[in-house]
């Protein structure tokens, strides 16, 4: 009796011991940290869009206008919680295209551009939207087709604020002559071919006002000082007023104006295009007599673009920032909104 209970006690404390041993050796699953991943990225469209990677191609930070955007860029989409990642171009299409296959090997979530040139991104950027990443231009388009070569085309209607300069200036110079001198933007850029359209095509119709010669400024104040100096020199008292493709450019105008010994908005009216508080005082002061707001701050329209398409709704391929005409009439009230 005695052994047949001690029999069953030990194999009572056998049984308990094998329990516990097995629970002490079990471990838990090892993190995935792909599946971790893949994971927060489905939890982000939509739910959790922290673990969204968004990529941005910048041209350049050559200009004020491009400081701006740039800033905005990163400020807005990284208050978003988004994953940023950020190249510059530094104004050099060959480099651009270089960042830009160096960022589709990241497999970003999506692909914003701003183009230096309407040519030359069609291959890279084919390559991101066969690779599934929709591609977001803004400031400038490229010669391509939405819905195939890019989603969407976020940026100023150009055109317009082109043919916005002419109708002002028409107004101020009525029927007497006006001769132009022309500082152009980017070579090649959508922006600087679709202004120059947009002026060329409006002063037609007007038989007093004429381009006489046209620079490249560059949209740099230093390039267009320079050149608008080499117009001075050239053309002299034939300069009526000149048509300057962005503020920086207007304002280098004004500042080869004034080392000719010569009084802008008197000698030689100058008209931009941007809005920024430089040109904004400049108009001010009566030095400059007009700019047309394109505003540099892409941050949130990015991000409803992003919002559409996470929520599976479709994307117009062209959506239009609202622009504004500054004059002397507007200009000081404006000047706070002006950057």
């Amino acid at each position: 009796m005695k052994k047949s209970k001690f029999l069953a006690l030990l194999l009572t404390l056998t049984m308990l011991f094998g329990l516990c041993a097995g629970c002490s050796t079990e471990q838990p699953p090892a993190p995935n940290p792909d599946a971790g991943a893949d994971a927060g990225a489905d939890a982000g469209k939509g739910a959790d869009s922290s673990t969204l990677t968004v990529a941005f191609s910048q041209c350049g930070n050559q200009n004020n206008w491009k400081v701006v955007q740039t800033n905005d860029m990163k400020e807005k989409i990284e208050a978003a919680g988004y994953k940023y990642i950020y190249t510059d171009g530094q104004d050099d299409t060959a480099k651009q295209v270089s960042d830009i296959e160096d960022i589709v090997a990241q497999k970003p979530d999506y692909l914003v551009v701003s183009p230096r040139e309407a040519e030359g991104l069609n291959p890279v950027l084919d390559s991101a939207m066969e690779a599934g990443i929709p591609v977001i231009l803004v400031d400038r388009g490229i010669n391509g087709e939405a819905g195939k070569d890019y989603t969407v085309l976020n940026c100023g209607d150009f055109i317009w604020e082109g043919t916005t300069v002419a109708q002002y200036m028409k107004k101020q110079f009525g029927d007497e002559r006006c001769n132009v001198v022309e500082l152009t933007g980017t070579p090649g850029g959508s922006v600087t071919i679709d202004r120059g359209k947009g002026f060329a095509d409006e002063i037609a119709k007007y038989d007093n006002i004429n381009i006489i010669a046209s620079q490249v400024g560059n949209f740099s104040r230093a390039e267009s000082q320079k050149a608008m100096e080499n117009l001075i020199q050239a053309y002299g008292k034939e300069i009526d007023a000149v048509y300057a493709h962005n503020d920086d450019n207007a304002i280098g105008a004004i500042q080869a104006i004034k080392a000719a010994g010569l009084k802008p908005g008197e000698d030689i009216r100058v008209y931009g295009i941007d809005g920024q508080k430089d040109a904004l005082q400049a108009i001010i002061d009566g030095d400059l007599e007009n700019s047309v707001l394109c505003s540099p701050r892409f941050g949130d329209s990015v991000l409803s673009i992003i919002d559409k398409l996470e929520a599976g709704e479709t994307v117009e391929g062209y959506i239009a920032n609202p622009g504004k005409l500054y004059t002397i009439d507007n200009a000081e009230e404006c000047l706070p909104e002006a950057y």
